[in-house]
């Protein structure tokens, strides 16, 4: 247990981890979780998210990791009214140096 939480640690004081929030870590984080159980994410995943946050509170953060160039928000090609969320080459390397 000891070695997992100075794993832990250790990569929450490197960049990009050491440049996000706790709530944006989470996000991050869950937000890859259902990734992999999905196959693709969209907006309205991240609302769903934040069971117990607001849909706006959701948004921010979503925005604050696309700002710290971890996730990328883009038009949905067939339907102009939906927004994928994507992980950058930033976090694809975060969470390939995690496993």
């Amino acid at each position: 247990m000891f070695r997992l939480i100075n794993f832990i640690t250790s990569l929450r004081r490197l960049p990009p981890l050491s440049e996000i929030s706790g709530d944006e870590e989470r996000m991050l984080f869950e937000l890859r979780a259902l990734w992999e159980e999905k196959g693709s994410l969209s907006v309205a995943d991240v609302y769903n998210l934040g069971s117990n946050q607001s849909a706006s509170t959701s948004y921010r953060q979503l925005i604050a990791l696309r700002d710290k160039g971890l996730l990328d928000v883009s038009v949905a090609e067939g339907d102009k009214r939906r927004r994928d969320v994507s992980f950058t080459k930033v976090s694809e390397s975060l969470f390939a140096a995690m496993r």
